[in-house]
């Protein structure tokens, strides 16, 4: 006769275990099991025991702009859908956003999410709509889930107005977003005015870097270079960091070197990333089309998560589904540390949205 089950043993061992091939992790008083085998389910509960999901990147103002009709467009390059929706934003009343962001925040709690972060457009094409509505949110949802708010100057910062309204608008937000690259071959201008108002503002700042997975493009180096020229260290945010896969193992591992060193973080959000356009003309070392986590984390750098767009024309099958976007990226970056990656999921999206 077999003795009493390990299942509906009360004695505790501890957070976790692994007993007659089940494995246990304790709620309370009482024991959970699941088969040994059964990983997601083992990674779901540890990221409830860590306090839930930190979604560190997304654009929530925007989302659920894609349709069937539309699918189409998806297909074209990242820069042509920049300003694609900007008839659909002016159009956008303050309470249409704040649908938008309340129904993506309440897929994130579905999901056990407790802290996320937005991106919300800083530009004339939305004005202070989007970020009034994100406001307005925050405070409603304050008791479900907290929400970081980072502006977005889709518009490019060369010209006065522009830099005008982007400042206004990153005021009202907690961190100051950027996308350098919008304003080539002028990008150098961007980062410098970016960087200003950053800190004139005194806040950090969370920047669109390397996106294409392009071996010509070497905005990682440029990042590197602004922080030190504004003596930003342990303050910015790379977020994506895809085209430094694409150089070679030498110069990649110097840049994540000076990541380290200057306390710049990096976000990584894999759907996006994976489906980033191929550019079959150019050569460059084999591999996926994401941040190469592992050589980060062993060079020191701090990684968080993000779901990036959610239903648009970058990601029209994006769900904001946190379990999809962890295990992506670690099927795609061959990855399988689980404690680290519950860290990832957890920890470190707190260290770098600076919630205590």
């Amino acid at each position: 006769m077999r003795e009493k089950s390990d299942i509906t043993d009360t004695k505790k061992w501890g957070s976790e275990t692994t007993r007659n091939g089940w494995f246990f992790i304790e709620q309370g008083s009482k024991l959970k099991n699941t088969e040994s085998w059964n990983l997601r389910q083992q990674f779901l509960e540890t990221i409830k025991q860590k306090g839930g999901w930190v979604n560190c990147h997304a654009h929530m103002d925007k989302a659920f702009y894609i349709s069937r009709q539309r699918l189409q467009k998806a297909g074209l390059d990242m820069a042509q859908k920049w300003r694609m929706s900007d008839d659909t934003k002016k159009k956008d009343t303050q309470e249409d956003v704040e649908h938008r962001i309340r129904k993506v925040l309440d897929i994130m709690i579905a999901q056990g999410a407790r802290h996320a972060a937005t991106f919300i457009d800083a530009y004339e094409a939305m004005g202070h709509r989007a970020i009034d509505a994100a406001l307005k949110v925050r405070k409603l949802y304050k008791d479900k889930i907290t929400l970081t708010l980072i502006s977005h100057p889709l518009g490019g910062l060369l010209d006065k107005k522009s830099q005008r309204l982007y400042m206004e608008i990153t005021e009202k937000a907690d961190i100051a977003g950027g996308l350098p690259s919008y304003d080539r071959p002028y990008d150098a201008k961007n980062f410098d005015i970016l960087f200003s108002i950053a800190r004139h503002l005194n806040k950090p700042l969370h920047i669109h870097i390397d996106q294409e997975n392009n071996p010509h493009e070497r905005d990682s180096e440029k990042l590197v270079y602004y922080t030190k020229k504004y003596k930003y260290e342990h303050r910015v945010t790379a977020i994506h960091v895809i085209s430094l896969s694409s150089q070679s193992e030498s110069y990649r591992k110097k840049i994540y070197r000076q990541f380290a060193k200057l306390g710049i973080s990096v976000i990584v959000c894999p759907s996006a990333a994976i489906n980033m356009r191929q550019l079959e003309n150019y050569e460059a070392p084999v591999h996926n089309s994401i941040a190469n986590v592992p050589e980060m984390l062993e060079a020191g750098v701090l990684v968080g998560l993000g779901v990036d767009n959610i239903c648009d024309f970058y990601n029209p099958f994006g769900d904001a589904d946190l379990w999809f976007e962890s295990r992506l990226l670690m099927d795609a970056c061959r990855y399988y540390d689980f404690d680290r990656m519950i860290d990832i999921c957890t920890e470190n999206g707190k260290k770098i949205l600076e919630i205590k």
